[in-house]
């Protein structure tokens, strides 16, 4: 029987804490649950973790930077077009929640309110992502891709209602289709914020 590699042995622990967070709540939630899915003993998870709090944060930190990392800055020497690199954002970033639906639940939906700290680092993901949004559609604006108006409120609109409909299609009130969603949020942005 070979031994489990830290990294293993953690990452159990995270899958273990976010099966246990979906199914209890967070608040509700344990280490004794959490340990009793990983099937560890208690001591393992405080190899790992200080508390429950900080696997949540652990799990909350992975999947933003992840999401960070599918948002790529529109290239213009890119021979792909800027509608096209918008696109292939939009689609990195909708399959990557279809491919997580507990951590989109997670992060999007029960981490907000928890704790103040906790809301400090979703706030500075979501000033980042909206620093790059407001870059590429400053610059589309230049470039006459982009309609004019107040960019804040576009970011606002566009930031607010990506995440919407990622927390619907990962709680089946959308149809978890990438495709669909990705074109129906591009056919969105095309008559609300792209010129013709």
């Amino acid at each position: 029987m070979s031994r489990k590699s830290k990294e293993e042995r953690r990452r159990e622990l995270l899958d273990a804490a976010r099966d246990t967070f979906v199914e209890k709540g967070f608040q509700a939630a344990t280490v004794e649950d959490i340990v009793n899915q990983a099937d560890v003993a208690r001591g393992t998870f405080y190899l790992y973790f200080s508390d429950k709090r900080a696997v949540f944060e652990a799990l909350v930190d992975e999947f933003l930077a992840r999401i960070g990392a599918c948002v790529k800055s529109i290239d213009l020497s890119d021979p792909a077009s800027p509608a096209e690199q918008l696109h292939a954002n939009i689609r990195r970033i909708v399959e990557l929640a279809l491919s997580e639906p507990t951590i989109v639940k997670l992060a999007f939906y029960d981490a907000t309110g928890l704790d103040p700290e906790l809301d400090e680092k979703l706030h500075a993901f979501y000033e980042g992502l909206r620093t790059l949004i407001a870059e590429s559609l400053e610059e589309g604006q230049k470039l006459g891709m982009v309609r004019a108006g107040d960019r804040r409120v576009m970011v606002a609109i566009g930031l607010g209602g990506l995440k919407e409909v990622l927390v619907d299609a990962v709680s089946g009130h959308l149809q978890p289709d990438i495709d669909v969603i990705t074109a129906e949020i591009m056919s969105f942005l095309a008559g609300g914020l792209l010129t013709r």
